[in-house]
């Protein structure tokens, strides 16, 4: 400190006195103020900076001691010079003990004076300097608490953060601990989407409800649009007055400061810390920002260990799921009590208000509801919602559409095509809601649709919907092996029964075939007379053909299998017809494409239909004709992939209109001698072996059948 801001006040009730000395001492160098009433001196003494008092014991209005009391109550350090003409031992004593710095006899002498004022002035300079090192010891003690505390709260933090697993717990306690480090009083996370292109709101405080839901925030837009995309920190003092930002966050936090950090794991930013409102109105400082963006890298290894625990977890729980159903797959008899069973399972995972099972129908190409169970909510209603199982099916189907389209090659556009056409229905309103659509296949064709929804703030996520089509495809598959192997045990025993019933059913009918015979020779007028003779027999001769077909159909041998190259089957079998095709004059010819021919099937039956086919083809052509086998590969009608086809072509009397739907059922017949079971048989035989075929006709030019074989 040096004397041009040293500050000493004089109070002596002689101007001469007060003159002479304010004149000595701002002669060297001394701020110096002079006051002959005491009461004005104390004023000033009491509301400025004073670095000395000079003072005489005798004044009018109020004594030196009593001056020197109330300097000593305003600052005890602040020294005092007492000057007097009327000494006194007990007047020194007082000036001493009541902490005079020095006691001075009038006439002053000037030498005496300085010297005194020099030593008072050390005295509080030495003072103000050891003042001083104890105001900046104390500021340091409480920069180090307060490093202590951040640090511990940084420690806490990551104790706390790191002991949680449940992302959502996990975010909740992330955004509470940041506010309470940061003295935050407003705060979120926000967590970038599975797609990368917007920040939701995980977790706040401080924040409504309906910012909180309603929050969808591009990436580059906005404070924490902006860090999402840079990946650096940002620290605002003022977002209402802010050039870049402060239209954008006005509605969310005002007049505040602002701090927002990223989240990031390695490379990639997963999120973004939002703070502001920092307590008593302050600005959050670098300080603040530095501690953010410490916890920040905690925390998002704590959000990426939650996250890979919570998939572990899902994963655990997926084969869970999958090996609770495969053990409550034997119990289940139907699609429902199976659709009721995955819904179960699957609420575990993610919710569910309601779900619409769909069948696909190939013929035409249309989806519809086969089963309903749940509630859809719907606002401003007294009855809350609306039970699904009231609603028409009809009034929902969708179709028709194209299921080599776009839309089911991948599900998002499925749940979009689907619940474009339910929120178009009146008699299905819906609010907002998470929904999914998963295609189910069996055997590789499209099949169903299994529709979920919940009423809830957050769409269902791309782990939700991949967890979804595995367990539901996984399941699906179980179910259908289960059906396979439980109808394969059904047909066994069935064969054996029916083996049983063809066999006693042969001694009856054989005894009444026998009678009629015995009839017809004794009493021919009757027999060749009477309807009702011909209609018992030809009911009879009916009744052989099933027994026939049952004894067939119950035959394991029947249904034996090999690896047969079909050309081979299509040859013996024109070897057969051979006789009958030169008889009529009708032209054979095959051609087949250069592929691989060979097929799992049953010589005998194979062969059986192609023998009725050409049969039937030879009937077409009475009077000639051309009979054409092409073996190539194609797709057949609803079916994905390829197949082995035989298309067997004649250019006979081809088939009514009306009639093309009813030759494959049984006992339909346009011929006057037929039994109407070949062809019916034809279509059991291809079924069988997994196939398909279909037949065209057109009256008057000829019939087309074609075969399909799985290749």
């Amino acid at each position: 400190m040096n004397k041009n801001s040293e500050v000493i006040i004089i109070i002596d009730d002689e101007k001469r006195m007060c003159d002479s000395l304010s004149a000595l001492l701002t002669g060297d160098g001394y701020i110096v103020e002079s006051f002959q009433k005491s009461i004005e001196a104390v004023e000033v003494i009491r509301n400025k900076k004073i670095d000395l008092v000079i003072t005489d014991i005798k004044m009018p209005e109020m004594n030196g001691l009593e001056i020197l009391k109330i300097v000593k109550e305003v600052d005890s350090d602040l020294p005092v010079i007492l000057m007097t003409g009327y000494a006194s031992l007990d007047t020194a004593i007082e000036a001493v003990a009541s902490g005079a710095y020095d006691y001075l006899l009038k006439p002053v002498e000037f030498n005496h004076l300085e010297l005194a004022i020099n030593r008072a002035l050390e005295k509080r300079r030495a003072g103000l300097a050891r003042l001083q090192l104890l105001e900046e010891l104390r500021l340091s003690n409480i920069i180090l608490e307060r490093r202590m505390g951040e640090l511990n709260a940084l420690y806490e933090a990551g104790k706390s953060i790191g002991s949680t697993a449940n992302l959502k717990d996990l975010l909740h306690q992330i955004i509470l601990l940041a506010s309470t480090v940061t003295e935050a009083q407003v705060g979120s996370i926000m967590l970038i989407d599975e797609g990368g292109e917007f920040l939701t709101i995980e977790a706040a405080i401080g924040l409504e409800k309906k910012i909180i839901s309603s929050t969808r925030l591009p990436i580059g837009e906005s404070i924490a649009g902006t860090v999402a995309q840079s990946g650096l920190p940002l620290i605002i003092e003022d977002v209402e007055n802010d050039e870049k930002f402060k239209r954008i966050n006005k509605e969310k936090y005002g007049r505040a400061s602002m701090l927002c950090c990223p989240l990031r794991i390695k490379n990639k930013i997963i999120g973004v810390i939002n703070l502001a409102n920092k307590q008593g109105g302050e600005i959050f400082s670098k300080n603040d920002l530095r501690l953010l963006t410490t916890f920040a890298s905690q925390a998002a290894i704590a959000v990426d260990d939650a996250n890979q625990f919570e998939k572990n977890r899902r994963r655990l729980v997926e084969f869970e799921i999958l090996h609770e159903i495969s053990r409550e797959l034997p119990n289940i008899q139907n699609i429902n009590d199976f659709r009721s069973v995955l819904i179960d399972k699957l609420k575990r995972i993610f919710p569910i208000d309601y779900s619409i099972w769909f069948n696909w129908n190939a013929n035409n190409r249309t989806l519809f509801p086969h089963g309903i169970s749940g509630k859809v909510a719907i606002p401003l209603t007294e009855s809350g919602g609306i039970d699904l199982k009231k609603v028409s099916m009809d009034e929902i189907t969708i179709g028709p559409i194209d299921t080599d389209s776009p839309e089911f090659s991948d599900v998002h556009k499925l749940t979009e095509l689907l619940v474009h056409n339910l929120k178009g229905n009146n008699s299905f309103p819906q609010p907002n809601m998470a929904y999914m659509a998963i295609p189910m296949y069996r055997q590789g064709e499209f099949a169903h649709v299994f529709y979920l929804g919940a009423d809830s703030d957050h769409a269902y996520s791309e782990d939700d919907i991949s967890l979804a089509k595995l367990v539901i495809s996984q399941a699906a598959l179980l179910f259908e092996k289960e059906l396979s192997l439980l109808n394969t045990t059904r047909l066994l025993t069935m064969g054996n029964m029916i083996s049983e019933i063809s066999h006693d059913l042969r001694k009856p009918l054989t005894s009444i075939k026998g009678a009629l015979q015995v009839l017809r020779m004794k009493h021919p007028e009757l027999s060749n007379n009477s309807e009702l003779f011909k209609s018992t027999e030809d009911e009879i001769h009916r009744l052989n053909d099933l027994v026939r077909e049952l004894v067939d159909f119950s035959n394991p041998n029947k249904y034996q299998t090999e690896k047969l190259d079909l050309r081979d089957v299509v040859g013996r079998a024109s070897e057969l017809i051979w006789p009958d095709l030169k008889k009529l004059n009708i032209e054979f010819e095959s051609e087949f494409t250069n592929v691989n021919w060979d097929c799992i099937v049953n010589r005998n039956q194979i062969l059986e239909i192609f023998l009725n086919i050409f049969l039937n083809a030879i009937d077409a052509m009475p009077d000639g004709g051309k009979l054409r086998v092409e073996g190539l590969m194609e797709k057949p009608d609803h079916k994905k992939v390829d197949y082995l086809a035989i298309r067997i072509i004649d250019n006979g009397i081809g088939i009514k209109k009306e009639n093309i739907p009813k030759v494959f059922d049984r006992y339909f017949t346009s011929k006057d001698t037929g039994t109407g079971l070949g062809l019916a048989i034809v279509e059991r035989v291809i079924s069988a072996h997994n196939g398909t075929l279909k037949v065209d006709s057109i009256e008057g030019k000829g019939t087309t059948f074609t075969l399909y074989f799985p290749n």
